[in-house]
């Protein structure tokens, strides 16, 4: 029994991690390019004429930053792909589309449970 618990954990954690690999470059390319496309970082070191707005190398940075930014706007939808492909023994594909469809569908639910009644939804009552 301890063993079988292990391996289901053991499944668990390595589906999450499909997912969290592609954290670290996101949060590189968000921080990289925000930073370095911020208004007050370029007048702070007097750079306007090098990464102003309207140089090649700040439409580059914003598209780092556009790179980065997309990961972090679609982590739930990319979380429920990953842990279904990571859970999946077999047919991963389906899995992916399974996980794909039962995000949309919470999403769209919970929208209307929240547009039909309210707060009230969210408080169980």
């Amino acid at each position: 029994m301890n063993n079988s618990i292990f391996s289901v954990l053991q499944r668990i954690g390595r589906a999450f991690m499909l997912p969290i690999a592609l954290l670290p470059i996101a949060g590189l390319f968000l921080g990289v390019g925000a930073s370095f496309t911020n208004d007050a970082m370029i007048n702070a070191y007097h750079l306007s004429g090098v990464i102003g707005k309207g140089t090649f190398i700040y439409g580059i940075l914003n598209v780092i930053k556009s790179a980065g930014d997309v990961i972090f706007d679609n982590l739930p939808i990319i979380f429920a792909i990953g842990v279904s492909i990571g859970m999946a023994k077999s047919e991963k594909a389906a899995a992916a589309l399974a996980g794909a469809v039962s995000f949309f569908v919470m999403h769209s639910s919970i929208s209307a449970m929240l547009t039909a009644f309210g707060t009230k939804a969210m408080d169980g009552a």
